[in-house]
Order: C-alpha cells, then sequence, then structure tokens
C-alpha cells in the first residue's frame, strides 16, 4: 500500500538522520541532504525544487505563512526523495476547483510532508495523552489547536494528518 510505503520512506529518513523532535527541524533536514533553502516572495508559486550538476535547491514564498513554508520545504524534499529522476517541481499557487483530484505524485509528496513533519508514532502518543479516554468535538478542536503549535504546522495539516492517521474515529 502506498500510504504504508510513504509512511515508511518518511521514517526511515527521520531515522536516518537521527530526529527525534517535534516540531521536526525540516531546514536541519534539508542541509543534511546538501539541498539550499531560497525564500523570495511570490504569486506564482508556493515552492519548487531544482536538481542541476549534482546540486539541489527549494524555493520558498516567502509571502506565505510560516507553517506553510514548513510544509512547502516537507514537500519539496519529499519530490527530492521519492523522484529522483525528475529535476525541476513547481507547486503553483493556485485554488484547486471543488472535486478536483491533485496528480499522484503531489499527492505522495504532500502524505510524506506530513509523514515527515507529523511523525505517526509521535503524534499518535501526544494525540493520546492530551485526549485521554473520551473527547467531545470541541475537546478535538483544542487538541487539534495544540497539536498544530506544537508540531509548528496548520490547524488544517494537522485535522488532516489526524484524520489519515483514524485518530479521529470512535
Amino acid at each position: 500500500m502506498i500510504v504504508e510505503k510513504l509512511e515508511s520512506a518518511a521514517e526511515q529518513l527521520l531515522a536516518r538522520l537521527n530526529v527525534r523532535e517535534v516540531p521536526t527541524p525540516i531546514e536541519e533536514i534539508a542541509r543534511a541532504l546538501d539541498i539550499l533553502i531560497s525564500r523570495a516572495p511570490s504569486a506564482e508559486f508556493s515552492g519548487l525544487l531544482i536538481r542541476k550538476n549534482g546540486r539541489a535547491l527549494i524555493g520558498v514564498n516567502s509571502s506565505e505563512a510560516p507553517v506553510r513554508q514548513r510544509f512547502t520545504i516537507a514537500h519539496e524534499i519529499a519530490h527530492f526523495i521519492l523522484h529522483p529522476q525528475k529535476d525541476a517541481f513547481v507547486d503553483f499557487r493556485k485554488e484547486t476547483n471543488e472535486g478536483e483530484v491533485k496528480p499522484p505524485r503531489e499527492r505522495h509528496a504532500d502524505m510524506f510532508a506530513a509523514a515527515l513533519l507529523m511523525p505517526r508514532k509521535s503524534l499518535l502518543r501526544d494525540f493520546r495523552r492530551l485526549a485521554k479516554d473520551s473527547y467531545t468535538e470541541q475537546q478535538i478542536k483544542q487538541i487539534t489547536v495544540a497539536l498544530a503549535r506544537g508540531y509548528a504546522v496548520s490547524e488544517d495539516a494537522m485535522r488532516f494528518r489526524l484524520i489519515n492517521l483514524n485518530s479521529l474515529l470512535r
């Protein structure tokens, strides 16, 4: 199953780089992979990855929120790891239309990025610690906000990650 492979790949990268803390030090991971990061404001893109002559550069839209920039870096690292055969990726800033589905390559990069920024084991541990045994919808919102802050991600990213991990299912 692709989701398990992506989870495993992100966990292996964290283990290889001996990263255990949260929030995940995503820029340190990029440096460890010898990827340069450059920031600039853009109305066109959220992020990009360019590889040339054995070097790699991640471009990040500096006008976006810091949590969004972190996700963008993780997303581009995902492309770097998962798609070594392609030299350039550009993630344009565009609203997706209802029902529009991202291409598999982009969905996979998003899943890998989520697993990198919100590692399954630590996130489930932290969720259980905060949730105890039972919880209301209001408590779920508070838990999601607290976890998003602790992991330095957006509330939306945290909510999707928890749903995808089935943590919110009763």
